[in-house]
């Protein structure tokens, strides 16, 4: 890659925030480099004579899905604005990516009901090699609802015997969080670490016999699916990871009326009352439209649904952003500051 674009990304990695984990920074740094790395095939060596459009082709032509592309573009958001603070781009983020739609309810969670949980569990023989160390690694998945990250990256020292809880800060998030350890996952732990865990120094829980050192999240994976695939459980569609019994947990809390907070607090999710930072509404019309004035009447009931949300929070907005998308799913953006807009309709008023 060029020294233009090399001295871009390093200014994106340099001025990521110390909030986040190096995980989540190598993927953001490796998702910018990969479109550079588009780029500059395209023989651009800079941003100053570029086509933003160049920007929406690569996006465009990645099979991700929706809901990965929204991330992606928010990450690309980033980094322009990154540019343009240095004068590395013309142009910052916002005029890229002046709205960007996400919808999470389009993204259908993976879970498994508790039959099919037991069905999986079942499957393990605590008698066999390794088996206590994956039935303690499964179950603290599907009970707990700990990210694999943080089941494995378990030390001595986060697991409170006394209270039977477990407080760790978690490896995505930076978070703290506090789960019940369940007596039959506790005296499996004890049962394992007397009896089957490797000698070793470390102070993780869960190491490898081989290597000494703690397991992957590919080999936790790999753990899961062996059971998955003895079961009887029809995946389907589904994701079959670890992290659905995350999921799993979660659907079952809200099955059982289990308040959000409860759930957001047991997963180690933030809180779900952080102040709302924009409101918006988009709608796919069944036909294309042809004239302004269903153009208008679209638009019109879309605002005044915003707007009454608006109301009845009691916010006001800076900014007032629009996205059209054809039928071809090429997308324009516009926006403007309500301060240009309030001097419009004074104009027209006038």
């Amino acid at each position: 890659m060029n020294e233009t674009f090399n001295t871009c990304l390093e200014l994106f990695k340099l001025n990521q925030s110390e909030s986040l984990c190096e995980k989540t920074i190598n993927r953001k740094v490796h998702e910018v480099n990969k479109l550079l790395l588009y780029i500059e095939a395209k023989g651009i060596q800079d941003f100053y004579n570029f086509s933003i459009q160049e920007i929406y082709n690569y996006i465009n032509s990645l099979e991700y899905a929706a809901q990965t592309k929204s991330g992606l573009q928010f990450t690309f958001r980033e980094f322009f604005c990154t540019l343009h603070r240095y004068e590395m781009s013309p142009f910052d983020g916002y005029q890229v990516f002046p709205v960007i739609f996400t919808n999470k309810r389009d993204r259908i969670l993976s879970h498994y009901s508790t039959d099919e949980i037991k069905s999986i569990i079942s499957q393990i023989d605590i008698n066999a090699a390794n088996g206590l160390r994956d039935k303690c690694m499964v179950l603290l998945a599907a009970q707990t609802g700990l990210r694999s990250s943080d089941i494995l990256g378990l030390t001595f020292d986060e697991i409170l015997w006394d209270k039977n809880i477990i407080q760790k800060i978690q490896q995505k998030t930076s978070l703290p969080v506090s789960v019940p350890l369940p007596e039959n996952i506790k005296y499996l732990l004890i049962d394992y670490i007397k009896n089957n865990r490797t000698k070793s120094d470390t102070d993780f829980v869960f190491i490898n016999p081989d290597s000494s050192l703690r397991y992957s999240e590919t080999e936790l994976y790999a753990i899961f699916n062996k059971y998955l695939k003895q079961s009887s459980v029809s995946v389907g569609n589904r994701k079959h990871g670890p992290h659905a019994l995350r999921h799993s947990l979660a659907a079952k809390l809200l099955d059982n009326n289990t308040p959000m907070s409860v759930i957001t607090g047991i997963l180690g999710h933030k809180d779900t009352s952080a102040p709302v930072k924009s409101i918006g509404n988009s709608t796919t019309t069944p036909r294309d439209l042809e004239n302004d004035e269903d153009v208008k009447i679209v638009l019109y009931v879309l605002a005044e649904s915003v707007a009454a949300r608006l109301r009845e929070n009691g916010f006001r907005c800076r900014t007032v952003e629009i996205s059209i998308r054809d039928s071809e799913l090429h997308s324009k953006y516009r926006y403007m500051k309500t301060i240009k807009l309030w001097h419009h309709l004074i104009r027209a008023a006038q």
